[in-house]
């Protein structure tokens, strides 16, 4: 997939850069800055901002930055901070987002998984330890994938994309099998099944085995015996509680309290019905109060408007208010305004008022009377409840009194028959407790030998998915000879027994002429084999359109190769492939390298070349 990084603002240092498509190097002395500027365009890339340099810390404060997805183009402004969980902004022609970096406080979308999706590079869970069955998974995030982007300055004399860290490898490998197609998504699921059943049995059979360790030499290894022992509790359970009811009745009848319960109960009853009667009576008031209050307020209203008519009923004009001339009442008809020589509206008279006023304080009285009735009523309730209340007390007391007689008598006698009745009960909890044991190891049993079936059904489906015709062979064979080519190109030294240069199958690392990468002793051969490696993968990722991001960081190209002879020839060998790489696939693959030194044939690539006196990060 296309990525291109199209400009970078590093706001705080006043540095902006704008990238066109195609090779761009960045050069300089050591110390100036190169490194720093690699590591920025990673961030956009969705790298965690770490091991910066103190004056890049205390001067950058965002990366803004335009990149290209496809044909999509995106605004991205990311704090410059560790946090993994700072929130990145992002802008796109449909798509305005606000991300978390890499990691959020629930499964929520990140910066990272939002590239992944964008770059339609499938979202996976890897085992940590591939040998074990039961080993936790570990997702694939886009820093894994971009792994194959980016030859970093510490490692590209020394090690494969990070092979020589145990969790890097681990995911470096895996990356390569989903690029090239021989880990996708169908196994990967089914062996995270198949990791999920296998761990599930396991755990069951430990269960299991707790289990019977547990019972092996107790009373309680006899399942038979369990279920005979609970049967017989059961019995003299019931027969105890059968002795226990007869007690009571026993108690009731000696006492001769059976009457007096009736009473008690008949009394309580009373006391709840007069309880909701009070209540009733007590709301009926207030509401009754609350309208009396309506009504004088109304009344009181209706005493000023009477009050006001009466001063203003004999209110004549003698002049006119607009000119002040002089008006006669005899300038027009009676029922005509003399005034605005209108016919009057009707208006509510001042008798109307008086009506209404005597209506009110007649429903004042009557709803006082209704007060009054209800007061009285909440009266006699009240008297009537404290008096219920003082005969349940004394029933109460006599029953209490003639029940604590007779249990004293017969405290022995009680106390034998409750504490048989509490021993049978404990007993009987106990022994369902260790049947309920071997229920748990049944089930347990059950559900292992339905997951011993899910986990053969399991192996079959990943055997079929494994045995479907892959191109795997076909992409790897097309990866050795672009890596073979590239390695001519390049002008690598050889050996005088070289043997294949080609993508080792086991551990997809690149070996050299018959050798492993670990064997190579020169760094500078190290450096050519990594970059030829590096290229090889995205030439063949772009020839079979293959999921692997289309950029390239190389960072510290010629670091390591001298400058003096055969090895000066070799870099430039090592820059015209690349400008060749790049004229041929400049709109689909972006090189950015570092180097401390370039060569004439490749100065016209230069984004940016610092020295001490033009840093980076300006003093």
């Amino acid at each position: 997939m296309r990525i291109h990084i199209n400009k970078i603002d590093l706001v705080g240092t006043g540095r902006e850069f704008s990238i066109t498509p195609g090779l761009k190097i960045i050069t300089g002395s050591i110390t100036t800055g190169k490194t720093t500027l690699i590591k920025c365009f990673r961030g956009l890339l969705g790298s965690i901002l770490k091991d910066f340099s103190r004056e890049a810390r205390q001067k950058i404060t965002h990366l803004v930055g335009e990149i290209i997805i496809g044909d999509n183009a995106y605004e991205i402004i990311r704090p410059f901070v560790t946090t993994s969980d700072a929130l990145i902004s992002i802008a796109g022609e449909n798509e305005t987002k606000r991300l978390p970096a890499l990691r959020s406080k629930s499964d929520e979308e990140t910066y990272g998984t939002w590239l992944l999706e964008q770059l339609n590079l499938p979202t996976l869970r890897v085992p940590t330890a591939p040998t074990q069955d039961d080993s936790d998974t570990s997702p694939l995030s886009i820093n894994d994938y971009m792994m194959y982007c980016h030859l970093r300055q510490d490692e590209i004399d020394s090690s494969v994309f990070g092979h020589t860290n145990f969790p890097k490898n681990n995911k470096r490998k895996y990356v390569f099998e989903v690029i090239y197609g021989k880990y996708d998504v169908e196994i990967a699921q089914l062996q995270m099944k198949r990791r999920e059943t296998v761990s599930e049995i396991r755990r069951l059979q430990n269960y299991t085995k707790t289990i019977d360790e547990f019972l092996t030499g107790t009373p309680f290894e006899n399942r038979a015996a369990i279920l005979h022992n609970l049967n017989n509790v059961i019995r003299e359970l019931e027969t105890a509680y059968l002795d226990s009811e007869t007690l009571g009745q026993e108690i009731r009848g000696y006492t001769n309290t059976d009457e007096l319960r009736e009473n008690l109960l008949e009394v309580q009853q009373k006391l709840d019905e007069l309880h909701q009667k009070l209540q009733y009576e007590q709301y009926s008031l207030a509401q009754k109060q609350s309208l009396i209050a309506q009504l004088q307020t109304q009344s009181a209203r209706l005493t000023k408007s009477i009050v006001a008519g009466k001063y203003l009923l004999d209110f004549d004009f003698l002049s006119c208010p607009r000119c002040g001339s002089s008006i006669q009442p005899s300038r027009t008809q009676p029922e005509i305004c003399y005034l605005c020589l209108q016919q009057p509206e009707p208006q509510i008279t001042q008798d109307d008022l008086i009506k209404e006023q005597d209506r009110l304080e007649q429903q004042i009285t009557e709803t006082f009377e209704l007060v009054n009735a209800h007061r009285t009523a909440t009266t006699d309730i009240e008297q009537e409840i404290t008096r219920l209340d003082a005969q349940r007390q004394t029933l109460s007391f006599e029953i209490n009194h003639r029940t604590r007689r007779y249990v004293s008598e017969q405290a022995e006698q009680i106390a034998q028959v409750e504490q048989h009745r509490t021993q049978l009960q404990e007993q009987k909890q106990r022994l369902e407790e260790y049947l309920g044991l071997y229920n748990r190891h049944d089930q347990a049993i059950n559900t292992i030998q339905q997951l011993e079936s899910n986990l053969e059904e399991l192996d079959t489906a990943i055997d079929l998915a494994n045995s479907r015709v892959s191109e795997f062979e076909n992409y790897i064979g097309f990866l050795d000879r672009t890596y073979q080519e590239i390695l001519r190109e390049i002008r690598v030294p050889s050996f005088s027994d070289p043997g294949p240069s080609i993508i080792d199958r086991k551990t997809y690392l690149p070996r050299f002429e018959g050798r492993r990468f670990d064997e190579l002793e020169s760094q500078g051969l190290k450096v050519m084999v990594n970059v030829a490696h590096a290229l090889a993968h995205q030439l063949t990722c772009i020839h079979f359109d293959l999921k692997l991001p289309n950029i390239l960081l190389i960072d510290g190209l010629s670091g390591n190769i001298g400058y003096e002879g055969l090895d000066r020839e070799r870099i430039e060998a090592v820059y015209s492939c690349i400008i060749r790489i790049s004229h041929e696939y400049q709109n689909r693959l972006q090189i950015i390298v570092s180097d401390n030194t370039v060569p004439e044939s490749a100065r016209e690539y230069i984004l940016v070349e610092f020295s001490d006196e033009n840093k980076l990060i300006p003093f």
